[in-house]
């Protein structure tokens, strides 16, 4: 369980990065020392909300400090780097996202290995991605001005956090039919979010868009 913790968010930055190409330049170098910074401090002094034991209080501390914010505080990031002018390439949001999480990754492979918690160690790695797959792929499908396909999937984008939320919360609290239905369905956004990147690909800035032959993205 902590291996899978440790190398999920890099193997999947390496599998987002053959659909969405990335370059990785300055902003890449930001993502992993501003992510590590994050992840250090809330290491060593803890959550910002101390969630209750069960109800709408864990609900709400387990999306600020477990899953939905920590996965989409990056692109937010991001996006301010875009309007700095610091980043340059407008579909790097998820590639930028995932190389901030995974110095988490690394961090709360060590805390939670100690606690020896499974739903921690295989769940919320996944939630991260998914969140962050869904973002980034709105993003990016927003670029190609596809009004009816962008509708939708805003739609998707806006429910993918607290659905991962419910997922882990669910696990905790130990609501049976509940988790495994919330489960099932932020995996599927996350299917669709690999599918639709993988059917539509990002333009890049300049107007360059990625070409897709047998599976292969080219510039």
């Amino acid at each position: 369980m902590s291996v899978f913790c440790l190398l999920w968010i890099p193997l999947f930055f390496l599998f987002w990065s053959a659909l969405v190409p990335y370059d990785i330049e300055a902003s890449g170098a930001l993502a992993v020392i501003l992510g590590s910074v994050v992840a250090i401090l809330q290491f060593f002094f803890g959550n910002l909300i101390a969630g209750g034991a069960f109800g709408k209080e864990r609900w709400i501390g387990v999306f600020v400090d477990m899953v939905a914010l920590p996965a989409l505080l990056p692109p937010l990031v991001y996006a301010l780097f875009l309007l700095l002018r610091i980043a340059k390439d407008p579909t790097g949001f998820g590639s930028f996202s995932l190389l901030w999480l995974a110095p988490s990754g690394i961090l709360r492979t060590v805390q939670w290995g100690v606690e020896n918690d499974p739903a921690k160690l295989l769940l919320i790695p996944v939630l991260w991605t998914s969140i962050v797959a869904c973002v980034s792929s709105f993003i990016n499908l927003s670029l190609r001005k596809k009004t009816l396909a962008t509708a939708v999937w805003l739609m998707a984008g806006i429910v993918i956090a607290p659905l991962a939320t419910t997922a882990y919360w669910a696990f905790f609290s130990q609501i049976r039919l509940a988790r495994w239905a919330v489960l099932a369905g932020t995996l599927a956004l996350l299917v669709c979010a690999v599918v639709i990147s993988w059917l539509f690909p990002a333009k890049k800035s300049g107007g360059r868009e990625i070409v897709q032959k047998d599976g292969v993205c080219n510039t």
